[in-house]
């Protein structure tokens, strides 16, 4: 439970490497996201080469912090493969586990959407010339934070409702 309360959406980094085997354990929890009828049709594209950090921040204009980051996993769903519609819902749960396994392993990290911005989208796709059927969902920023600030606390009694609305 530590983790999910600890977790924040980070925007500095330091220039510190993000270690493979910590890569490898955040991989890991992306790929045990659930997806709808377990079609895991979640791909990653694990991003470390700065110039092409650049492209992305000309890009999507609210990923500047990725300029300062070692990496970012840019979050894939592959539309031959995905239930019906729910390939939005699997990838949100992929960046979920992939958020919560940063923090645990002591980065930082933050969600930058691209799913359902079509410009954005058809952009990112074309620079990483993805087939038509492997749409681009998010992009993850993730390193070693210098940002000291607790995590916000979202709790508020108000948001829950039991049985109806009212």
């Amino acid at each position: 439970m530590d983790v999910l309360l600890e977790r924040k959406s980070v925007r500095n980094y330091t220039n510190e490497d993000v270690k493979q085997e910590d890569l490898e354990y955040i991989l890991r929890a992306a790929m045990s996201a659930p997806t709808a009828r377990n079609t895991r049709c979640y791909s990653f594209l694990v991003i470390k080469n700065k110039e092409t950090h650049k492209k992305i921040a000309q890009i999507h204009r609210a990923a500047q912090m990725i300029l300062e980051a070692p990496l970012a996993i840019l979050v894939v769903g592959d539309e031959d493969k995905a239930y019906e519609k729910y390939l939005p819902q699997d990838c949100a749960a992929a960046t979920q586990n992939i958020l919560l396994a940063a923090t645990a392993k002591g980065y930082g990290s933050v969600w930058c959407g691209i799913y359902s911005n079509e410009e954005r989208a058809k952009a990112i796709e074309k620079l990483f010339d993805l087939p038509t059927n492997i749409k681009a969902f998010s992009i993850v920023v993730i390193g070693k934070s210098t940002d000291n600030r607790p995590p916000k606390n979202g709790w508020d009694p108000e948001k829950t409702k039991y049985e109806k609305w009212k």
